[in-house]
């Protein structure tokens, strides 16, 4: 009889849930109690029911959702652009060690280049626009997934490049179909924490120069002291970065998974 292996799922207690929700609903409660009762200048602190108004009053005057869709187009692009950029470089070098050893200097000097001071430069060179915001946040994510591209390529196990000589392989066999899905997990570590790190770069850009999107609500806010405007956006943001490492951590799974079973 053939023994089926089944993976164990160790599921959150119930008792954890309900507490992680109660300490929620105990900030949230607090905040509201603090700020209703002046406990807190409102200036410094926007209640629950002022942000909920304040998203309302938004939505009626169509001022978030086209700022957040300016900004959701930026980051998806930069960061599209990085990961396939990264991932690409990164295989190049580990196929090319010659390459790499010429090169790798030169990324590793831009990478070190801080980004608050290339970004009045882009802003001269492409404008407070859609063009600067999405090279921002290439230059944030792009050289993370690069390296760590070439790092997990090269941890690949020894006995899998033994089989790939014995069975011939060529170099780009070799690369592709062994360091290159042994370098996953690193690959997707790099695009998970590169994820923030493309909102991160945008609000940055947008609240340095820009026409719209959500760093420029920010600055709109805190120019007029609108406490609640600024808690709301920085919500949606946090919540906008927490849904793209998700959206990562599933590909990811899905990857991993039809690997393993392959």
């Amino acid at each position: 009889m053939e023994k089926k292996t089944k993976t164990i799922k160790h599921k959150q207690p119930a008792w954890v849930t309900i507490s992680q929700l109660g300490i929620i609903i105990a900030i949230l409660v607090s905040a509201e109690i603090a700020v209703y009762g002046e406990y807190v200048n409102r200036i410094f602190l926007a209640s629950p029911s002022q942000i909920v108004n304040e998203l309302v009053y938004m939505l009626q005057q169509n001022t978030l959702l086209p700022n957040l869709n300016i900004t959701l187009q930026e980051a998806i692009v930069g960061y599209g652009l990085s990961a396939l950029t990264g991932i690409v470089i990164g295989v190049l070098f580990v196929t090319f060690p010659k390459l790499e050893a010429l090169l790798s200097p030169f990324f590793s000097a831009i990478m070190a280049v801080p980004k608050t001071a290339i970004m009045p430069l882009l802003v001269v060179w492409f404008g407070i626009g859609f063009k600067s915001k999405v090279l921002m946040v290439f230059l944030f994510c792009m050289f993370t997934i690069m390296f760590n591209t070439i790092s997990g390529a090269k941890q690949t196990r020894v006995e899998h490049l033994k089989v790939a000589r014995v069975f011939k392989a060529t170099r780009t066999q070799t690369v592709f179909k062994v360091m290159l899905p042994s370098a996953l997990p690193s690959i997707f570590t790099g695009l998970r924490v590169t994820a923030a790190t493309a909102i991160t770069g945008v609000i940055f850009s947008e609240m340095t120069a820009a026409k719209g999107g959500a760093g420029y609500l920010l600055n709109e806010a805190q120019a007029v002291l609108n406490t609640p405007e600024l808690y709301l956006v920085v919500i949606i943001v946090t919540l906008i970065s927490v849904l793209f490492v998700s959206i990562v951590n599933l590909v990811e799974h899905i990857m991993c998974r039809n690997w393993r079973n392959v």
